[in-house]
Parts: structure tokens; C-alpha cells; sequence
């Protein structure tokens, strides 16, 4: 492998993939080669292909350790590079952050690799040390050929386990919930009342959507995921009523009345009106942060300093905006304050939050992390049965290549701040560790390939981290998923992410729940599908319709064929033993009955979509649309109270049938 060819390989652009339809497609030249392009390669400079080859294929093995070292506690061998005619002496490392010295006899490692450059056969060679708990650890490594610095990184065996029994819990937008009290999208006090309610019917914990920042002034922006800035928090989520600012301030309080009058009309409606109830509740935000700016207490001041010290790299985007960064120190204390409610209320896990795949090209996060980027490329999916084209989600790609500056820095910062306040986290297309599919244009026409992402030490980072914050870690893994992610993530004792709806064998059947993956979450539903009512009474068709999403033509066909897909779920319940449900079942009925088979399976984690509680006829989120329907603004029809007032018995059954699995 020589030029081109070896930078291809060496960068991480892909080679070939298996398509959907089992073809096997290799990616041609022109592709790859525009894939380097965006990385700032000119793929016709033979003398800078000659240097970057050398830089990442002969260089680390003139140096006997890199910037970072990974030693897995499994073994505890730490890996040493260097001519193999220097495999001889007495050499140590000493460990700055543990003041511990260890010696070793360079003639006793193993060989674990090699390497022939200018006739000199380099090896590497692992040498078992004292085990270390999970961590980062700065090292000095003493060879007689001279001194050597890295960081050692002890990664554990797997994720952080937060409990062994099968769990129930609740899935939710945060901003759908409706409630008397909030400005028109729900926020931590309404979450709050989540909490209680899903602890009483004795749930594990509740799993939100990304909680990341927005676009403070693009209203029309409000996808979750596709946010601002992935290590900051919406403000739109904090609860001003729960506030220090507005328990001291009669002028606020009034204000806050007057608001709740002004908006009535509003939250009576199906959709949030983002740019009506933005206007009022920033106005309100502000209001909060000029009382704590002119009547604070010491202690008060105090504890904002010390926030602002601690998330000084994620704030450093607001160029010292102190209203800005009071708005994250309240989302964060309160999101803080709502898991301590969820432990306080005996939920054996509590938040999970959910952490995007990416940010938006003109985002604060793309911005200050520019040179982390290729340029003129975007991160997608390749073709599939449902965009025979691919899909392009209009997200930067990170550059591969880039990720490790000063020790992988931005991915353990946005793996600490997500994981910060929760009890778990869910990672949106987990496949993003190993690949990605990049998107790009060639002469003016889509083209994408796949991109490699430096896996042992992204995943090694992942085990690391859910150690050392207590997090355990979901990887959504829908779709095409490498078999290298699959086992590392049950080695790691990192869970999947199962949809009921995409469960299936190869005959088109939904497979009975003795087969459902145990390693998992499962759901019905996601924000991505349905809502099992509209599903079942096929509404969602309707709608498709009616938003000009499906052709009026074409509507017959569709819901032939979801009648096709009921008959078949009603084959799934007559195999479990329920047979007395029919196609004209009401959806609750069948929902429940669906929960309560599927109750029975060994899935680590069974989750109850809000939504489906809520009996919503209307998606959150249509897939391949961004103004034609209102997406991420549908509100909950009942408040959460009435929720559970209608379903408790049904919940806790649930929960008490899976606590006795």
C-alpha cells in the first residue's frame, strides 16, 4: 500500500460497506479522495501525501510512548515502543497522580507488534503494571535510551452498572409537557412532577431528550438535535417560578401572573409557538438575572463563582455574557435538583440524558472548535429503503484526524457535561464512535462515503467516564451497526436501543419477546415513529396527507399495508397467549396488552413513551421534513397529574410485574 492508497486507510476514509439491500459497494476514487479534500488535503501534493503518511504510519514508532497510553485494568499492560536491539536494561514509570514508581526488566515484556523501517525492526512490547483505579494519571517513563511523558488512561472492563433488575421507566420530551403553571413548554418544575408521579408508580427513571442549547434568537430552530451547543443547556427549560430571583421579587411574581394570562390562548393549542412564548420568557429570564445581578447574596455570588469555575471551558463560547452564563448556572441547579429528587424518591437510576450525534454548521459548538472540522462536509446516512439516496443531516463532520488534540479534550467534555446531574446517558447514533457517513458534493452532485473515528480510544473514553461520573450508557443502535460496535458495546455492558415497531424476522414477522435482546432498551416508540395510537387507527397517514407528505393516491396503499402490519401484531399476540384483542380493538387496549407481553421479555430496560400514555394522535417529529410540519412543538394533551391519574393502575402493574422478573 503506497501514497494515496495508504493515506486513504491511514485517515480513516472507508473502503467499501454493505448496502441495505446486501450489496457490496465500493467506494470509488473520486469519492475518497474528495473525503481527504475536506480534511485540507491536497490529495495531488505527493509531497504532503509522503508527510502525512510518515506522520501517522512510521512516526509513532520512533517515540516510545504517545501523548496517551491505554492500559486496560483487564490486564493492566502498559505498551512500550522501541528498536528491538533496545529491549534490554531496567526502565520505570513513575505516577504523578498516585506518587507511585514501578520498575520493570525491558528483556521480560511481550512483543505485541512490529514494525521494519529503514532496516531496523521496531516492536512494541506490553509490560504488566500495578492496577490503578479508572482514570487519567500523568506518567513519566524512564528508558535508558531517555525520559518519556504521557497520560495514562486505566480504562475499566465495562460501563458503570447502575442495577441489575429489569427496569420500567418513562420517556419524554421535556417541552411537550403541559402544564397550568409553565409559560407554554414544560420545564425542570414541571419534570419535577415527572419525577414524583413515575416514583410512586414505581418507575427506574425517565429518559429526556438532548436538553442542549438552542438558537436564543431563531425560534424557528428548535430541533433538539440539532443544537447550538451540546455541553450547555436551553434555557427555555428553566423554571422561573422556582427561582431564588422570583420568591424575593413581588414584581417578578406579577410579572410571571401576567404572562400566564397572556399566553392561556397559546398553551390551549396543540403546538408551541417558540417565537411567542420565547419573547415572553427571555424577557422573564432577564428580569431573574438583574435581580441576582443588583440584590445577591454572598452566598448566592459565591456559588454562581463557583460554577462558572467549574464550567469554564463550555462558557468560554459566551465572551464573559454574564446573563448568558446566570441562565446556565440556574438550568443546571435545577436540572441537579430534579435528580436528586429522582434518588430521594428511590428511583434506581433517575435522569438519562440524551446526547446528540452532532451540532449545527453555524452553531457556538462548531464555531470555537472550528479547526475539529472538515470543511464542506456533512454527516448523514447512506441509502436506505426509506431515502434511496441517503440522507444528508446537515451536521459538520468531525475531522478524525483532529480528535485527539490535547488528549481527545472535546469528546471528554461533552461526554463530563452531559453526564453531569443524570443518572444515565443516551448516545443518538452510537455508530458515530466507530463511523460516520460523510456527505459532500462532487461537480454539484451528493456523493458520501464512510469516515472511521479512532474507536479504542473514543470507547475506551465512554468507560472511562461512565466510572467516573456514575453514568450508565445507552447507545442508540438502530439502523446498519458495524459487528465490531455491537460486541464492544456487550463487553462494555453498554445497552442497545431496541423500537418495537422495527423488531421483526426476516419473513416481515415481529419476533416474540423470549428473543428480544436482553442487553437493551426497548420502547414502542420514539420521537422518530408514530405514536402507537396513531399507528394502530393509522392517523399518522392521515396527517401525512394532510401535510402533503403522502399523495392522496397513495393513501389507499398505505393503509393496506398497515392493516397488513396489524394482522401481523395481532399473530404476535395470539403467540404470546392474547387472544382477544382484533382489528377493531381500541389502541389503548392493545397498547396495554403490548406492554404487558412485552413486560415479560428479559430486556434489561422497558421504557413507556409519555406520549403513548398521553394517547397523542400527533408525532413530535415527522423524519424528512423541517418546515412542512410543525416538528419538536406538539404538546401533551393532559397535564402530567391527569397522565397518571388515568393510568396508574396500568403503570403499576407494569412495573411491579418487571421488579418480580
Amino acid at each position: 500500500m503506497q501514497g494515496l492508497s495508504q493515506l486513504y486507510y491511514l485517515h480513516g476514509i472507508g473502503y467499501d460497506f454493505i448496502k441495505y439491500t446486501g450489496e457490496h459497494v465500493v467506494f470509488d476514487e473520486q469519492t475518497r479522495s474528495q473525503a481527504l479534500r475536506c480534511c485540507g488535503i491536497d490529495t495531488a501534493n505527493q509531497k504532503q501525501i509522503n508527510k502525512l503518511n510518515f506522520e501517522l504510519d512510521i512516526a509513532p514508532w520512533l517515540v516510545a510512548v504517545g501523548d496517551v497510553s491505554i492500559v486496560e485494568q483487564k490486564d493492566t499492560l502498559f505498551k512500550v515502543r522501541m528498536p528491538d536491539y533496545q529491549c534490554h536494561g531496567i526502565a520505570s514509570i513513575h505516577i504523578k497522580n498516585l506518587n507511585y514508581e514501578y520498575q520493570f526488566d525491558l528483556s521480560k515484556g511481550m512483543i505485541v507488534g512490529e514494525f521494519i523501517h529503514e532496516d531496523t525492526r521496531y516492536v512494541e512490547v506490553a509490560y504488566q503494571i500495578m492496577g490503578m483505579p479508572a482514570g487519567y494519571f500523568d506518567a513519566k517513563i524512564n528508558l535508558p535510551e531517555g525520559q518519556y511523558n504521557t497520560q495514562i488512561w486505566s480504562v475499566p472492563n465495562e460501563c458503570y452498572k447502575q442495577t441489575t433488575h429489569p427496569t420500567t421507566g418513562i420517556s419524554v420530551q421535556l417541552y411537550t409537557l403541559y402544564s397550568d403553571r409553565n409559560l407554554g413548554i414544560g420545564d425542570f418544575a414541571d419534570l419535577d412532577e415527572l419525577i414524583i408521579h413515575s416514583a410512586q408508580s414505581d418507575c427506574d427513571y425517565i429518559l429526556l431528550n438532548p436538553l442542549h442549547l438552542l438558537f436564543t434568537n431563531q425560534q424557528h430552530r428548535v430541533s433538539p438535535y440539532s443544537p447550538n451547543h451540546r455541553c450547555l443547556l436551553n434555557p427555555l427549560y428553566i423554571a422561573i417560578d422556582r427561582t431564588q430571583e422570583y420568591a424575593m421579587s413581588e414584581q417578578l411574581q406579577n410579572d410571571y401572573q401576567q404572562c400566564l394570562v397572556s399566553l392561556q390562548a397559546q398553551k390551549q393549542q396543540p403546538f408551541i409557538d417558540y417565537k411567542l412564548i420565547s419573547e415572553y420568557k427571555y424577557d422573564l429570564l432577564t428580569a431573574v438575572y438583574t435581580h441576582f445581578k443588583h440584590n445577591k447574596t454572598q452566598q448566592h455570588h459565591d456559588k454562581f463563582i463557583a460554577f462558572t469555575q467549574q464550567f469554564a471551558a463550555q462558557l468560554k463560547v459566551f465572551n464573559n455574557d454574564e446573563c448568558a452564563i446566570y441562565w446556565q448556572y440556574l438550568a443546571h441547579q435545577q436540572l441537579n435538583d430534579c435528580q436528586q429528587l429522582c434518588i430521594k424518591k428511590g428511583m434506581a437510576i433517575g435522569l438519562i440524558n440524551d446526547l446528540a450525534v452532532g451540532c449545527s454548521q453555524d452553531s457556538l459548538e462548531y464555531k470555537i472548535n472550528q479547526d475539529l472540522y472538515a470543511a464542506d462536509a456533512h454527516i448523514g446516512a447512506p441509502p436506505d429503503p426509506w431515502a434511496e439516496s441517503g440522507q444528508d443531516w446537515g451536521l459538520p463532520a468531525l475531522n478524525p484526524m483532529q480528535l485527539s488534540k490535547n488528549k481527545y479534550a472535546f469528546f471528554k467534555q461533552l461526554l463530563r457535561s452531559n453526564m453531569a446531574s443524570v443518572g444515565g446517558l443516551r448516545i443518538d447514533h452510537v455508530m458515530a464512535i466507530r463511523r460516520l457517513w460523510w456527505c459532500f458534493n462532487i461537480n454539484n452532485k451528493a456523493q458520501g462515503c464512510y469516515v472511521y473515528y479512532p474507536f479504542e480510544h473514543l470507547i475506551a473514553l465512554l468507560k472511562i467516564e461512565s466510572q467516573l461520573q456514575k453514568n450508565m450508557i445507552i447507545g442508540e443502535d438502530l439502523g446498519v451497526v458495524p459487528p465490531e460496535i455491537k460486541t464492544a458495546m456487550q463487553d462494555a455492558n453498554m445497552l442497545g436501543n431496541i423500537l418495537f415497531y422495527f423488531e421483526k424476522d426476516q419473513h416481515g414477522e415481529f419476533i416474540p419477546p423470549t428473543q428480544l435482546r436482553h442487553q437493551a432498551l426497548l420502547m414502542v416508540a420514539n420521537h422518530d415513529v408514530p405514536p402507537f395510537a396513531a399507528w394502530w387507527q393509522a392517523q399518522d397517514l392521515s396527517i401525512k396527507v394532510q401535510y402533503k407528505l403522502l399523495a392522496d393516491n397513495a393513501l389507499a396503499s398505505e393503509r393496506a399495508k398497515r392493516t397488513a402490519e396489524k394482522v401481523k401484531l395481532l399473530h404476535w399476540f395470539t403467540n404470546a397467549g392474547v387472544t382477544h384483542l382484533h382489528a377493531q380493538s381500541e389502541a389503548r387496549e392493545v397498547y396495554e396488552n403490548l406492554l404487558y407481553v412485552l413486560a415479560k421479555s428479559t430486556v434489561s430496560m422497558l421504557c413507556l413513551q409519555l406520549d403513548d400514555l398521553d394517547e397523542q394522535a400527533l408525532p413530535v417529529n415527522i423524519p424528512g421534513t423541517y418546515l412542512e410540519y410543525p416538528n419538536w412543538r406538539r404538546r401533551l394533551s393532559q397535564s402530567v397529574s391527569d397522565i397518571f391519574i388515568n393510568r396508574s393502575d396500568f403503570i403499576k402493574t407494569l412495573t411491579q410485574s418487571r421488579k418480580g422478573l
